[in-house]
């Protein structure tokens, strides 16, 4: 039995991480993803910090389950072919700006008309319309305009989180609508447009708990507040790092309890009082926390039942013994790149469960193969290949 998507057909233009996050997602459930590529290919082939075998990792670790066919969607021989395939599809997905699939010819206005039902996801940096809608955008410039810069670097200078939290933000949100549209398509037989923006997914994202200063209208008594004091850190013990946090009352009692400072208790008694003084609570926590090892700290804060762990390197975090009962890494073979680490599908499904059919693809490894399962006849498909509207390439085994 196939994943839970098994049967929908993607056409994915995306490129880089936000639309091929997503429309990972949807392989790794079962899903057709068919990877449109210029003849140049996804840019996201040509960076990241490690490769192996002309393979990156993050292209690896963004395009698994995928097949890839390669269209120069500015010759005008292949608009007749892109149209042909809209109709047995179910999604649509690009990330491309405001109004360039549209002069290509392959807006939504143009391609409903041939798949009605047909779910087309657009994705951009701030939206279709607006004065930057027409702006270059990647997660750096979200992080920034969002406020997110300044929350994770508090009362001092504004800092960047280590990932591309923008960009997967907006995969994530990109799923979940494209996965509603698709039930409104098979329960009241409509297709639709999503216009999905990052700046908007990352507000989405984080706004519920960091804008706590802003929540009550009007803002002028809370506006002051900053998230910064607000959030614990990590604790230094005698050799490393713990954390360990006490939500309810009967926790934090057990917490001091535990720690030998019976007189927070009273002196701290309800969560408000604990959020606001929080620096100063951290700040004593560090004074006898490193007396300590990891170890110890962490026997100590389970045997009270207070919720704590370590703050794990990723060479820590692929030995810990809950993460490989999980099944949080995967292992499996690619034919050119070799033996290949990632992160599985975190769900476990009973029965519908995802898997890795696929590698992520070489440059037009599968074009045509796709354009005969699409029923482009053989001489098409020849003159496609012989202009270069069309690219068929075949990668060479390691083995």
């Amino acid at each position: 039995m196939g994943g839970p998507l098994s049967g929908v057909r993607v056409l994915d233009f995306s490129s880089v991480i936000t639309g091929p996050f997503c429309t990972m997602m949807m392989a790794d459930m079962g899903a057709d993803v068919i990877k449109v590529e210029a003849p140049g290919g996804d840019i996201l082939r040509h960076l990241s910090m490690t490769f192996k075998a002309g393979f990156g990792s993050w292209f690896v670790n963004f395009n698994r389950n995928k097949r890839s066919i390669v269209l120069d969607l500015k010759q005008p021989a292949v608009r007749d072919t892109i149209l042909a395939m809209v109709k047995q599809c179910d999604v649509m997905v690009h990330n491309l700006r405001p109004g360039v699939m549209e002069r290509l010819g392959f807006g939504y206005q143009t391609v409903r008309e041939y798949n009605p039902k047909l779910v087309y996801l657009s994705i951009s940096g701030f939206g279709p319309e607006g004065p930057y809608a027409n702006k270059p955008c990647y997660d750096p410039v979200i992080q920034g305009i969002s406020g997110l810069a300044f929350v994770q670097g508090g009362d001092g200078k504004p800092t960047f989180i280590r990932t591309a939290i923008a960009d997967k933000m907006t995969s994530m949100n990109a799923v979940y609508h494209v996965l509603a549209a698709l039930v409104a398509a098979d329960r009241q037989g409509i297709g639709q447009e999503i216009t999905l923006s990052m700046i908007d997914s990352l507000m989405s994202f984080i706004g519920p708990d960091t804008m706590f200063g802003y929540t009550f209208i009007p803002d002028d008594e809370f506006r002051h507040l900053s998230i910064s004091n607000a959030l614990l850190q990590p604790m230094r013990t005698k050799d490393g790092y713990i954390v360990a946090c006490a939500a309810t009352d009967d926790q934090w009692k057990r917490m001091c309890t535990a720690m030998g400072k019976l007189e927070w208790i009273a002196q701290y008694p309800t969560p408000a009082v604990r959020a606001v003084n929080l620096p100063n609570i951290l700040a004593a926590i560090d004074e006898f926390l490193p007396q300590k090892t990891s170890k110890a700290w962490l026997a100590i804060f389970e045997a009270a039942d207070v919720p704590c762990g370590p703050v794990y390197t990723f060479d820590e975090a692929l030995r810990d013994p809950q993460l490989i009962q999980n099944q949080t890494f995967l292992e499996y073979d690619h034919p050119v790149a070799g033996r290949i680490r990632g992160i599985n599908v975190p769900g476990k499904f009973s029965v519908t469960a995802p898997e890795v059919r696929h590698h992520a693809p070489g440059l037009g490894e599968h074009t045509i193969d796709i354009l005969k399962e699409f029923g482009i006849a053989p001489a098409r498909i020849a003159a496609l290949v012989e202009t270069g509207a069309a690219t068929q390439a075949r990668m060479e085994s390691k083995v």
